[in-house]
Formats: structure tokens, C-alpha cells, sequence
């Protein structure tokens, strides 16, 4: 089941439950495996305390096919609500999915960002449970393009839990709270992103 959280002017699509206790221990020691490996060597643009790395996780086909499940649900509904949004889809092939792993120490934090340059973006928390909250903000509200008090403005959370799955759209600013807990809060991010016509 997929539940939808109204947030901004957006939507967020939350999966809860996704993959076994084994499938997620399974990916965590990977992860961590990974990272003792490779400690000193993470993406750019990571967070202080956050070690980032795009990896290939084994025998992780099951959720990859929720990813897709979760965004073509997403694509569904605002193909029904948006006629035009609709009409675009009809040029695209099917969107492709990147993924890395973030680990986030007890402290750390990731401070606000977007993905703009995709359709949409997803996170599977391994390890999500009290580690911090997931927020978003309507763009329009960041730069002060409307009145503070105007509907939809406001800042919109989630406390994850683990094996949550959630998607929404890539421009929608977001960020996650300071880790709190007394562990490692450890997710992997998607990237999907639509091979668009140069002209529509």
C-alpha cells in the first residue's frame, strides 16, 4: 500500500515496510563494508559528518522494482490531475534510476538542497528510526516570493521509519534534521530522471 502525504504544493509518496529484516541487514553491512573500505573516498558535495558513496548493492533487484512501482504510482497520479503534465509524459521514455548511500553519524545533519535537474528523487532508510526528521519547504517561502502566512508555505516533516520508501518530486527543497540518536542513520538516495525531447 502507498500512502500519500499532502505536503506544500506537492506530494510526498511514502512506502512503508519495504524489503525483509534479512534484506535490510544485508545492505547495511554492505554499506558499512564499503565505507571501512573507503573511507577517505565519498562524493563531493557531502554533508559534514555524512559519508557519501554511489556503489552497487548486490541482489537489490526487489527494490529497485519498488522504486519504479512507487514512481510510476507517483507518474499515475498527476498524469490524472494535470492534463498537461500528461500530455509531456507522452514524449518520454522510461525514466532511469541512479542511487548512492549516505551514513550519517550521531550529529550530523543534511542541510537543505533539491534536485532540481530531475523528475523526481526517493530515499530508502535502512536505518531511519529517531535519527532525525525529514523536512521540505515550498520554494516560493525560501526566497520570500510570497506572504509567510499564505497557504501552502510552511515547512512540512516526517520522522522515518525503518524501511520507508519516499518519493516526491526532485524541485521540492528539502533537508534532514540533525541525528539525534544514539546511531547511524543510513539510507540510500535516488535520482529518476526522464530522458526529455529537447523541444515539446
Amino acid at each position: 500500500m502507498i500512502n500519500i502525504f499532502r505536503t506544500l504544493q506537492a506530494d510526498s509518496f511514502i512506502k512503508n515496510d519495504v524489503g525483509t529484516l534479512e534484506q535490510r541487514q544485508s545492505m547495511i553491512d554492505y554499506a558499512k563494508n564499503i565505507k571501512k573500505q573507503t573511507d577517505k573516498q565519498q562524493l563531493n558535495f557531502s554533508n559534514k559528518g555524512c559519508w557519501r558513496h554511489e556503489f552497487n548493492y548486490p541482489d537489490v533487484q526487489w527494490l529497485i522494482d519498488n522504486i519504479r512501482d512507487v514512481t510510476n504510482y507517483a507518474i499515475e497520479t498527476y498524469a490524472n490531475s494535470d492534463p498537461l503534465y500528461n500530455d509531456k509524459l507522452k514524449q518520454y521514455g522510461d525514466p532511469s534510476v541512479t542511487y548512492w548511500t549516505n551514513i550519517n553519524e550521531i550529529g550530523s545533519k543534511n542541510s537543505l538542497h533539491d534536485h532540481r535537474l530531475h523528475h523526481y528523487v526517493a530515499v530508502y532508510y535502512l536505518q531511519g528510526d529517531d535519527t532525525g526528521e525529514i523536512v521540505w519547504h515550498n520554494p516560493m517561502n525560501l526566497t520570500e516570493s510570497c506572504h509567510p502566512h499564505a497557504p501552502f508555505t510552511s515547512r512540512y516533516s516526517y520522522a522515518p521509519k525503518d524501511g520507508d520508501l519516499i518519493l516526491w518530486p526532485a524541485w521540492m527543497p528539502h533537508e534532514t534534521e540533525i541525528n539525534k540518536s544514539d546511531k547511524q542513520r543510513i539510507n540510500v538516495a535516488f535520482n529518476i530522471r526522464f530522458e526529455t525531447p529537447r523541444y515539446i
